[in-house]
């Protein structure tokens, strides 16, 4: 089974590398079940490069959990091509009762076949006076009614009517004459009969009751139709003969009504689905089949497996949890989690980093963290506690930093901080609706619905140039957004200092920080929005 390890919107190194590096320890104990590390956005520019350096992928951005059709399709264990005849459809029905059974020619899907199609094969021939005209192949006659042909005809296949020739010979030539279609003829050994179809150049003779395929002594040399001699008897041959048809005969048409795509959501095709009259639809994959659902796979709900990791509220998590299974949680902020339909595994620590308590499962488990994950370990334990001098770093999270120093052969942790958070290019060369969004958390406390985002810088001095420019792109993803209030905290990795940005807000003037200019404030010694800035803000809310 597939189960998804994932951090929170808007990832920053914590989130990203405690993902990856769980998704190393469950697979490890767990290989019944696959884990995957997922983001639910881009990684911000420290993470890429760290996972560059390390020479690792990034994990994949998962955009939401809503159950969807490639979750229930359905692969067939039986299948047919379009030249089978109705027959062995309807023994596949009859012995393995399938919903519906896809066609395929040469690899090719055709479309699907149901019992509701057979039925209307039956319907069709069944009604109205006119006789019904069949598509007849040669191939398919000596598949299913033994016997064996004595001349085969011109075409391999044609459409014709049957008549069977077990009347009088007048009342028989008379029939022929009044068919506008050339019929078939299912008859035994009646010469007489026999030399008029000929005569009359029927498209094929299918004789029974003749136990010597060498009679009746008849010259079929300048017949153009096909011969067949059955051993079976006339009723049981004119049978086999309508279920001779080739199942394209009844294959209906491919068209959108019978067709949906496999990221379609679940609840959208299950609609589609009861609304219809169809009794499964075709499943396509970038434009080619991929399987199949019928009523049955929408019973039950399917419910994706998922682990949070550095998060565990719902609306800092990925779109369509409400529809997911929590299996466990590992985190280092606050509980306020979706409530569970069953206990779950939930690891909750006030350490400076989740990747200190992802390394603390490690131990627990007892697997060797190998030289790799234990630099990516240390990646995202020294980002998220800005270099050992964020307030919430405890002296457990210092142990584990030289632990993983040791393991990952890191000599020096200063220069290993360091060259984490040099991004190479300064905030006026970035994106800053990127830089805001890229660890952005959103709270809703007092009835206010603010945001509040974070950047590392080696320096504070290029705030002055930039800061014009990041606040209108503060103000802008306020509106489009619907916040009250957004914030910006950038802060001095090698000094311990910030800087706030901020959107205008009547409440801001109570704020303990000096002001510097309009939406700017210094923040000397505040290296942590969760542990320092946040108790502010909700501070300043309650006011």
């Amino acid at each position: 089974m597939r189960i998804y390890i994932t951090g929170h919107r808007n990832p920053d190194m914590d989130s990203v590398t405690a993902a990856y590096s769980y998704a190393v320890l469950k697979n490890a104990i767990d290989p019944d079940n696959e884990y995957i590390p997922v983001m639910l956005g881009s990684a911000n520019n420290n993470t890429k490069r760290a996972f560059k350096k390390l020479g690792l992928p990034l994990p994949s951005v998962l955009r939401d959990v809503w159950p969807r059709v490639k979750e229930v399709q359905r692969l067939p264990s039986v299948s047919i091509t379009s030249s089978d005849p109705l027959f062995l459809l309807m023994d596949i029905f009859q012995r393995r009762h399938p919903t519906v059974v896809p066609v395929f020619d040469d690899g090719e899907f055709k479309g699907l076949l149901s019992a509701d199609d057979i039925n209307a094969f039956f319907l069709r021939e069944n009604s109205g006076a006119i006789r019904q005209k069949y598509l007849l192949s040669e191939e398919n006659i000596e598949r299913i009614i033994e016997g064996e042909y004595l001349k085969h005809g011109a075409h391999e296949t044609i459409r014709a009517p049957y008549m069977v020739g077990a009347m009088e010979y007048q009342v028989y030539l008379s029939r022929l004459e009044r068919l506008v279609d050339k019929p078939v003829l299912i008859i035994g050994n009646r010469k007489e009969h026999i030399k008029a179809a000929i005569e009359n150049k029927l498209p094929g003779i299918v004789l029974t009751g003749i136990s010597d395929p060498s009679r009746p002594d008849i010259d079929f040399s300048n017949f153009e139709g096909f011969v067949y001699v059955s051993y079976l008897d006339t009723a049981e041959t004119l049978r086999l003969m309508r279920l001779s048809t080739p199942v394209s005969d009844i294959l209906p048409p491919l068209n959108p009504d019978t067709v949906i795509d496999s990221d379609m959501l679940f609840d959208d095709a299950k609609r589609k689905l009861q609304e219809s009259e169809y009794r499964g639809f075709s499943v396509f994959t970038r434009g080619r089949w991929s399987g199949f659902v019928t009523r049955r796979c929408f019973l039950d709900k399917t419910r994706q497996k998922i682990i949070l990791v550095d998060h565990n509220e719902a609306e800092q998590s990925v779109q369509g949890i409400e529809d997911a299974e929590i299996i466990e949680i590992l985190d280092h902020h606050r509980l306020s989690p979706p409530r569970m339909r069953t206990p779950i595994y939930i690891v909750s620590e006030p350490l400076g980093s989740t990747c200190t308590i992802v390394y603390e499962q490690f131990r627990k488990w007892g697997v060797e963290i190998d030289p790799l994950t234990a630099l990516v370990l240390l990646s995202g334990l020294t980002a998220d506690t800005v270099m050992l001098k964020s307030p919430t770093t405890t002296d457990y999270d210092r142990h584990v930093a030289r632990k993983l120093c040791e393991i990952g052969e890191v000599p020096d942790f200063e220069e290993f901080g360091r060259s984490l958070f040099e991004d190479g290019s300064s905030l006026s060369e970035r994106n800053p609706d990127e830089v805001i969004c890229s660890d952005m958390k959103t709270y809703n406390e007092k009835g206010v619905k603010f945001a509040i985002g974070q950047v590392e810088v080696m320096a504070l001095e290029e705030v002055r140039d930039i800061r014009e420019k990041y606040l209108e792109a503060l103000e802008k993803i306020r509106n489009e957004q619907g916040l009250n209030w957004v914030m910006l905290l950038i802060s001095d990795v090698l000094k311990g200092n910030s800087v706030l940005l901020m959107t205008s807000y009547n409440k801001e003037s109570t704020l303990i920080y000096e002001k510097i200019a309009d939406g700017t404030y210094l923040l000397p010694g505040v290296l942590s929005r969760k542990k320092q800035l946040l108790p502010e803000i909700l501070r300043v809310l309650e006011a």
